[in-house]
């Protein structure tokens, strides 16, 4: 049996190495990932691509007793739009805060909460975020699908975090930057599975 390689210390891969396909974008929209703890250490967690790319992303680990001090600051913030990106009965959609917001030059920047978890992870964390419910909720548009095939067990119709991010950009006028991500999502995906088959034959 031969010896699996070290990975990547950047992006994880012990095979195929895909740093130097990382596309760096140009791009306003503001997203704030709210990671579950559990996510931090998962090969394949999608919020790193949003982060890896976008230079207004950033992550805020959730703690059920420590809710993140810098998330909590833009909360607060009066020259803050925040957004929790979440279906329900009172969430309004896309279409409507984009329009609303970017029709003011004097609008307050948006800034998009992503709960980056699983599903059942991702209730779980609203429920017991008091913290998150004075946030405004916003729903993507209807019958999206997912191409994410990397975990079992995904809701019909649920979006990975990436693909959440592409959505996002696509909304706020951004297609250039939806389509580069898109494809590095696409290829993130093709490398994690040749990653995976090259260390199942080598075993």
């Amino acid at each position: 049996m031969r010896t699996k390689p070290e990975p990547c210390p950047q992006c994880g891969f012990h095979y195929n190495c895909l740093c130097n396909l990382v596309p760096s974008l140009s791009s306003d929209v503001r997203i704030e990932l709210l990671m579950h703890e559990t996510e931090v250490d998962r090969a394949t967690n999608t919020g790193q691509l949003l982060e890896n790319t976008l230079p207004h992303c950033r992550r805020h680990i959730w703690q059920r007793k420590t809710p993140p001090t810098e998330l909590l600051t833009l909360l607060a913030d009066p020259a803050a739009e925040p957004y929790l990106v979440f279906p329900g009965e009172t969430a309004i959609s896309l279409e409507n805060v984009v329009k609303r917001t970017t029709s003011k030059p004097e609008a307050k920047p948006i800034h998009f909460i992503i709960i980056d978890a699983t599903w059942q992870q991702a209730r779980k964390m609203l429920r017991k975020s008091p913290w998150l419910e004075d946030v405004p909720t916003v729903c993507l548009p209807e019958n999206l699908s997912t191409a994410y095939q990397l975990r079992r067990n995904q809701p019909e119709g649920g979006l990975c975090t990436c693909e959440v991010g592409i959505v996002l950009l696509e909304a706020m006028n951004e297609a250039d930057n939806a389509q580069a991500l898109t494809q590095y999502f696409q290829t993130f995906m093709q490398v994690f599975e040749a990653d995976r088959q090259h260390q199942s034959l080598s075993q």
